[in-house]
């Protein structure tokens, strides 16, 4: 060998490394690469045939069970019910009798002993009718009771249902006579004329009253037919005649 191929022979060596290390770096950048790309994952798949597993076993049959406890209730339910009835027979016994307290009655204050009251004088007594007393009179009576009478009214006469009579006195005897009659067709006739009352020497009543148009205008109440004479009969009653014969009571309102 000469001195000329030993001067070559490092550089051929680097050369030979230098080729070296570049494989292995190729490798190393492979394998790199190929760790971090994507590897598409494996479809192979093995089956294994199992043999299937047995039959669950039966549940029990929760009849009997569920039919017990039925039996069960009934028999507690029928035992509730007969101890309630007799807790309730016990009850109507018990408030059967017991009574209940009544409150105390209130005691009432004693009333006044009743104060007698006088009776009313009567409203014609015989010693002031005997002394011709008019003062006696002052107040309403009644004349007469309701009747039925024809009366003339317009040149004609009708049948009428006559009301019973009214005198008011004043405390000397002068006073007003009232007349009120219904007629089919004529209506409510109303008649008012004033009257004064005189005793006379024989113990009777006399009054006068004078004529008077009545409501409606075309019935008249005359004057001295209407004049009465009255009769003392008792203490509440006297009869009084007018001038044609009829007899009306003379009694207080």
């Amino acid at each position: 060998m000469t001195a000329r191929s030993l001067d070559g022979w490092p550089r051929w060596l680097a050369a030979l490394l230098m080729g070296l290390l570049l494989i292995l770096a190729l490798l190393i950048a492979s394998w790199f690469l190929r760790a971090c790309a994507p590897v598409e994952p494996s479809t192979s798949l093995t089956m294994h045939e199992t043999p299937a597993p047995p039959p669950p076993e039966a549940p029990p049959d929760p009849t009997p069970i569920l039919k017990a406890s039925l039996d069960d209730a009934e028999a507690d339910g029928k035992k509730l019910a007969a101890e309630l009835a007799a807790l309730e027979g016990d009850i109507r016994k018990k408030v059967a009798l017991c009574k209940p307290v009544e409150p105390p009655k209130p005691v009432e204050p004693p009333k006044p002993p009743p104060i007698a009251k006088a009776p009313p004088p009567p409203p014609l007594p015989a010693d002031r009718w005997a002394s011709r007393d008019l003062g006696m009179l002052q107040g309403c009576w009644r004349l007469g009771h309701d009747t039925q009478g024809s009366i003339g009214i317009g040149g004609r006469s009708e049948r009428c249902a006559v009301k019973a009579g009214r005198i008011c006195f004043g405390a000397n005897g002068g006073g007003e006579r009232q007349s009120t009659a219904v007629c089919p067709a004529t209506g409510t006739i109303t008649c008012a004329a004033p009257i004064t009352a005189r005793f006379g020497n024989d113990n009777t009543l006399g009054t006068t009253q004078p004529a008077v148009r009545c409501n409606p205008g075309q019935a008249n109440w005359t004057g001295p037919p209407n004049s009465l004479t009255c009769r003392r009969v008792s203490d509440t009653l006297a009869l009084c005649r007018d001038r044609l014969n009829f007899e009306y009571e003379f009694r207080r309102e």
